[in-house]
C-alpha cells in the first residue's frame, strides 16, 4: 500500500468522526449558553468562528492521509485526530523494532524514540512503517532502494548514540514484528555492520 493510499475504511472513519465533532459542536450549541455568546460576537465574528471550524473538519477528513515524511502540506495549528486515535494491539497487523548486536554477541533493543525525541513519536513512528512497507518492496524497487538509504543514516545515527552511552555495538538490524503482546515474531529486513556505517 502506498503511503498515501486511500481506502475506504479510512473514508468511512473520516466522515464518522467529522459526525461526531458535528453533533458535539451542535450539542455545545442547544444545550449550553454558547450559542448566544457566539450571537453576540456580531455577523463578521460569527462567519469567522463558522469558517475556522468548517476548515477543522475539512483537515480531519484529508490530513490523515499526510504520511509522506516530511510532509509535503502542513496544516497545523488544525491538528488532525488520527494523532490521537486508540489502536488495540491485536489490530496490528506489523509493527518495527531497532536491534543492536554488541561484541559478546548477545543483542539489544533500542528506542529510536527516545534517540530522536525532537522529532515527536507520531511522524516518527509514521515514517517507520513507510519505510518497513517500502523495505519489503522487491529488489531493485525505487523505495526499497530509497528505503534502505533512509534507514541506514537512521542505523548510523542509533550506533553512535549507543556509543555514546559506553555501549559498543557491532551491527544494527530493522526488523519488522508480528503478532500479539505475549507472542510476537521478529523479521530482519536489513542489518548494517557498524564499522560500514562508520566508513560511509
Amino acid at each position: 500500500m502506498e503511503s498515501t493510499a486511500v481506502t475506504p475504511e479510512l473514508v468511512i472513519r473520516a466522515a464518522l468522526e467529522c459526525l461526531f465533532v458535528v453533533a458535539v459542536l451542535a450539542g455545545l450549541l442547544w444545550f449550553t449558553d454558547l450559542r448566544k455568546r457566539f450571537f453576540a460576537l456580531g455577523a463578521g465574528a460569527l462567519a469567522v468562528v463558522y469558517i475556522v471550524v468548517g476548515a477543522w473538519f475539512v483537515v480531519q477528513m484529508v490530513d490523515r492521509w499526510q504520511y509522506d515524511y516530511a510532509q509535503k502540506v502542513s496544516y497545523i495549528p488544525l491538528t488532525r485526530f488520527a494523532m490521537y486515535q486508540a489502536q488495540l494491539a491485536e489490530s496490528v497487523e506489523q509493527s518495527y523494532s531497532w536491534q543492536a548486536t554488541l561484541a559478546d554477541g548477545t543483542q539489544r533493543e533500542v528506542n529510536i524514540a527516545e534517540e530522536f525525541s525532537a522529532i515527536g513519536l507520531p511522524p516518527l513512528s509514521t515514517r517507520m512503517r513507510v519505510l518497513l512497507e517500502w523495505v519489503q518492496e522487491p529488489d531493485g524497487s525505487e523505495h526499497r532502494a530509497q528505503a534502505e538509504e533512509e534507514l541506514s543514516l537512521y542505523a548510523l545515527a542509533l550506533a553512535r548514540a549507543l556509543e555514546e552511552d559506553g555501549v559498543e555495538p557491532v551491527e544494527i538490524g530493522f526488523y519488522r514484528v508480528t503478532g500479539t503482546p505475549g507472542d510476537v515474531t521478529s523479521e530482519l529486513m536489513t542489518s548494517w555492520p557498524v564499522e560500514e556505517l562508520v566508513e560511509r
